[in-house]
Formats: structure tokens, sequence, C-alpha cells
């Protein structure tokens, strides 16, 4: 069943998302966000010192056992690829994936056993993920359709990773197998890509062309969501505020509060703030009760922060608020960029001045302990403290030169030698 008919008595107005132009209705962007919330593959974006250290000592006691040594290798150079970008190195960290699928293709020829190329799938995903924040969409694409040719029989060679078609058709399909997951995956990560380079009408057909899978709530979540902000990025408001209030009310607890939030940016974008904000507040409470439950999940915080977003967009002083109850989960898990969102959002919108000295002090951890570079910290903290001092990359994050060198047989400083 496609996704036009999921509902039939609806099936006229979501068919009309697809027309003429002259039906479209002015939206007021600054309420949409493109970033998914659906809850895929997300990382503590951690303290970079302390989470290269851990990554080098995984290195240090690799399992014995030849398919747990190479997913455990696998995931290492994944997390130093991670790294290599937050420390704002993308041609290390491009650098690092190409090792990674190296490592794979030489683990799978060691032990002789060929399910293990099917590790080399994390290395490439993150290769593309790395062209989509660097503006590379077409490359990011690239790598994703050449993922996808294995699900048309084509088979893959990208570096030193092969999985010819025969080979594919022992290790991929089968219930449960690794056919279903790339599938998901590929099709996660192209709409991800798309709604991140501001590619609407793409998505939008996607994911309109994309059979519903129930087998998977969380592409099922990203493939609506995909739909949703696609509908209210071109215009197409009536049909936008149709899905996202169907799509609020059935969808499992789980992942009701995405479309609930989605649902309140859509009526805050086509003009209807009041009933936006009615909204809002119910997603508030909702979080407050979760965070109070506790411990609260990276996708608790994640709900959070785009709530106190919405609300400081509305101009309601409970974002602040909201973000001050949120901070001190958010530096428990440990995920630094979100922590300072919470903080930046505090210091914009609260005028009290300890709420303000408190975030102001958290932003100076980030900015001096936690190794990220993140602009609008260091903004806010060069209005009070004046200059920050530039720190080095062992001072950011001391066990990056020696991980770097661990995985690729040379030491970072090289590259920078090399480029002058």
């Amino acid at each position: 069943m496609s996704l036009l008919e999921e509902v039939p008595v609806r099936r006229n107005a979501l068919q009309s998302a697809n027309g003429p132009a002259s039906s479209r209705r002015r939206v007021d962007g600054r309420f949409i966000t493109d970033e998914p919330l659906a809850p895929y593959d997300r990382h503590v974006r951690r303290e970079l010192a302390s989470w290269s250290a851990e990554v080098l000592q995984r290195l240090d006691t690799a399992p014995e056992d030849p398919m747990e040594r190479a997913a455990s290798l696998a995931r290492a150079h994944q997390d130093a690829a991670l790294l290599a970008s937050s420390l704002g190195r993308p041609n290390e960290a491009r650098l690092i994936c190409h090792a990674g699928l190296d490592c794979v293709a030489e683990q799978a020829e060691t032990s002789g056993d060929t399910s293990v190329l099917l590790l080399g799938f994390g290395p490439l995903v993150e290769l593309s993920r790395l062209d989509a924040r660097l503006g590379r969409t077409d490359e990011a694409l690239g790598v994703l359709e050449r993922l996808s040719g294995l699900l048309r029989g084509q088979g893959l060679v990208f570096g030193a990773l092969t999985i010819a078609p025969a080979t594919w058709s022992r290790i991929g399909p089968g219930e449960g197998g690794a056919e279903g997951a790339l599938a998901s995956m590929v099709a996660i990560e192209t709409l991800r890509t798309l709604l991140g380079s501001g590619r609407h009408e793409a998505a939008l057909e996607i994911a309109r062309s994309q059979a519903p899978a129930p087998a998977d709530p969380v592409l099922e979540a990203m493939r609506r969501e995909a739909y949703l902000v696609s509908l209210c990025r071109l215009g197409r408001g009536e049909q936008a505020l149709l899905v996202a209030a169907l799509w609020a009310a059935e969808a499992h607890p789980i992942r009701r509060p995405i479309f609930e939030i989605r649902h309140a940016e859509a009526l805050a974008a086509f003009g209807d703030p009041v009933r936006a904000h009615a909204i809002t507040e119910e997603c508030v409470r909702r979080v407050e009760s979760r965070l109070a439950a506790g411990p609260a999940t990276l996708f608790d915080l994640t709900i959070a922060a785009r709530v106190s977003r919405l609300l400081a967009t509305l101009g309601d002083p409970l974002a602040a608020e909201l973000c001050r109850t949120t901070l001190p989960a958010a530096t428990s898990l440990g995920d630094v960029p979100l922590a300072a969102e919470l903080a930046l959002r505090i210091l914009a919108m609260d005028r009290r001045p300890e709420e303000r000295a408190e975030a102001l002090e958290a932003l100076r951890a980030i900015a001096t302990g936690s190794g990220y570079r993140i602009p609008a910290v260091e903004r806010a903290i060069e209005a009070e403290d004046g200059p920050l001092l530039a720190r080095s990359l062992k001072e950011r994050a001391p066990s990056y030169p020696r991980l770097f060198e661990r995985l690729l047989g040379f030491p970072p400083d090289t590259l920078d030698r090399s480029s002058k």
C-alpha cells in the first residue's frame, strides 16, 4: 500500500501535494528544521580527549574472535573518522574511512569469512555523511547509490572493498539479514542528505514513492518526516497540516513526539502560532515528565532541545526554563554540542544574572575543555571574556595523533607538512 492509500478518505488531499505552484502558501521558514528527529544511528558526541583515548584503548584490547575483532576494528575506524571531523580535519576523516575499508577487506581475507565484508558499510556511510557535511551533496549521494547497487545485483567495488554479486547473494538476502538493513540504511541516509542540502522536491518525490515499511518503524518515521518537512519547505501548507495532524494522532507513542513537534512547527510556519503554542506546551509537559522519570536518553534530550527551539522562535521565555531543566541531563550524558545548544539558548532568552552566569560557565567549559570548536560558543565567550587562546590539536584531543597513526601508519602532522 502506498502513502497515498494509507487513509483512503484523505487520498485526494494528499495527491494534491503534487498540485500546481498556485496552490502553495507563504511559509515562515524560521520554524522549520531540516535535521530529522527520527532516532536513527545517533551517537553521543562526547568530549574529544576522553573519546579518542577510549578508541585507542579499544584498539589495544580488540577481541581474538575473527568476527568480533573485525567489528571492533570497523567501529574504531568510524569513531576515529567522527573524531577527525569534529576536530575540523575532514581530509583525515576521509583517509580514515578508506583505511577502514582496507581493514575490513583484510579481515575478511584473513578470516576466510565473507560476511565480514558487510562491516564495510559503516565506513562507507560515514564517508557519505562526511561529504554531506562538507556540502558535497552529489558525492554523498553517489556513495549511497553505489551501495544500493548491491540491491540491484550489481555488486560493489569501492577502494579495497569488493563484494561480487555472487558473494552478496550468499551473505545479503534472508529474513532479518543484511539486504533489508542495507535497503533501510540507504533510504534513510538518502532522505537525510536531501533534506540537509535543501533538495526538498527530490526528498518529497522519494518519500512519496517509497512503500510504507511497517517492519522498520525508524525508516517509516524518517520517510514521513521527510515528506512533511518537504511539503512545508515547498509551501504546500494544506497538505502539510493535514498529514502532520494525522501522523501526530496515529504515531506509536515512542515516535509521537516527532510528529507533535512537526505539527506545531507546521502550524507556526503557516501562520497559526496560537495552536502551535498550545501543542508545544503539551510537548513541554511530556518532556519534563520524561526527564523527571530519568535517566534521559539521547532521543529524549534531542526532543527537548527541538521543543525549546520552537518555543524560542515563538518568543516564549519558557524556552529558557526548559533548557535549564534539560542542560544537567545533557551534561551528564556527555553530548557536548547538545549541551552547547541548550546553554546558548539560556543565554539568549534568560535575562536573570544567576542563570546567565551558570550558562556562561557551561559554555566556558565547552570552549576550553571539550575539544570542540563551536563558533557560536566561542562568540558568546569572547563577548564576555575577550579573545580565546587558540588550542593545538594535542591540547584538544591528546590521543588523536596516536590513534590516527595506529590506523594509518603515519602521524597526522605528516599531512600538515606535505600541504605546506
